[in-house]
């Protein structure tokens, strides 16, 4: 893996199934885009914090000079979310089956933009940092991981098991047995440009997903980025994870996918920098 530089901050309508191909789900990425920022948006339930999350993110998209949306994935909400969210501005996408992977697999089929921001509606992730996560990838990184870790968490934000243990745990075997050098790798907060994605093979349906576009990034060979993010706490509604069932599945996860592989780490104090991918070498 090329690897981490910086360290300092309704109505509804009928539904259709997500194309699959392999008996897999995976991400189409459509390349008839125009646009430059797509704001991507798993939803299930989030109606106290997702208007609040579409109009701050469609104020950063402003704010860059680019253009861009927003697009919501309303996992089968029982809500008013999708409504909300299609009144703030976004363009909402169905995904019937409930699951985090899932969400996001239908939400980036469908985005349109050539920088593509992800990013959970519950308000936890500040939306006003949309910006910082496009200048990397527009200077030579491929994906741009937050980090809580190493930035800031409001009080009452994360639950200290998950803080203190489960993710501290998750992030050293994902580094120890993938060789990476992440520090939180379960961030919901991410960034990636859309030819990057067209080289990663996702199709975990659940929470695994997040880990599972961390190793596939790792396998080939992209530029990765690390910044600083603040974690808040959630703006009502209910905590989609689950600890103990989505912490083993997570271990499991990490564990099944083991493959050796040697890249060399890059780091910087201010900046991402700027490193040329190097191949990785796997065992036979």
């Amino acid at each position: 893996m090329t690897d981490i530089g910086i360290h300092p901050e309704p109505r509804r309508e009928a539904r259709q199934a997500p194309q699959t191909y392999n008996g897999a789900l995976a991400p189409k990425v459509r390349l008839d885009s125009n646009l430059d920022i797509s704001v991507v948006m798993p939803c299930l339930n989030e109606e106290a914090a997702i208007e609040k999350c579409v109009e701050t993110a469609l104020a950063s998209i402003a704010a860059t000079g680019m253009t861009g949306e927003v697009v919501v994935v309303d996992n089968d909400s029982s809500d008013d979310s999708a409504g909300l969210a299609i009144a703030a501005g976004a363009r909402v996408v169905r995904e019937p089956v409930r699951g985090y992977g899932r969400a996001y697999l239908a939400g980036l089929a469908e985005a349109r933009g050539r920088f593509i921001v992800l990013a959970d509606s519950d308000g936890t992730y500040d939306f006003t940092a949309v910006g910082r996560f496009i200048e990397p990838l527009t200077n030579g990184t491929d994906l741009v991981i937050g980090t809580r870790l190493r930035g800031s968490i409001d009080d009452g934000a994360m639950p200290w098991l998950h803080r203190y243990v489960g993710n501290p745990l998750l992030t050293r075997a994902m580094n120890l047995l993938h060789s990476t050098r992440f520090s939180d790798v379960y961030c919901g907060m991410r960034s990636i440009k859309r030819e990057a994605l067209s080289q990663l093979n996702l199709a975990a349906p659940g929470m695994e997903f997040a880990l599972e576009m961390l190793i596939e990034a790792e396998r080939a060979g992209i530029r990765i980025g690390e910044i600083p993010i603040r974690y808040r706490r959630r703006l009502g509604g209910t905590p989609k994870l689950r600890t103990w069932r989505d912490g083993w599945r997570s271990l499991r996860f990490v564990v099944s996918q083991t493959r050796r592989t040697a890249v060399p780490y890059v780091a910087s104090s201010s900046t991402i920098a700027a490193v040329t991918p190097a191949p990785s070498e796997s065992s036979p």
